[in-house]
């Protein structure tokens, strides 16, 4: 790359509201740095978060969080590259589960 190229900021942070305990990167080719993470709380009330780098505001932004019964154990997005397919996250716990994450409801 030559001189006066554009550099990119390489290292950004985001503080979680709680514990995090499992997390996944999201391969959505419109998705770019998004990924899901799961808190860990010792009891039934937990929640998973989903974050992503917001370019305009360069940093790293929650776009959704949802409430999780107890804590997940393992949490991963459908490794699907293609945009059309329907954005799924999956999450195992007490059961595996399966959630749509929907861009229209902020909710999750």
């Amino acid at each position: 790359e030559g001189k006066g190229a554009w550099k990119r900021k390489e290292i950004y942070t985001y503080e979680l509201p709680w514990k995090g305990n499992a997390l996944s990167w999201s391969v959505r080719g419109d998705k770019p740095f998004r990924l899901a993470v799961a808190s860990y709380a010792e009891e039934y009330q937990n929640k998973v978060n989903i974050l992503q780098l917001d370019d305009s505001q360069n940093k790293v932004v929650s776009q959704a969080q949802f409430d999780h019964p107890y804590p997940a154990t393992k949490i991963m997005w459908l490794p699907d590259q293609r945009t059309n397919a329907t954005d799924l996250l999956a999450t195992t716990g007490d059961y595996l589960r399966l959630w749509e994450v929907n861009p229209r409801n902020k909710d999750g």
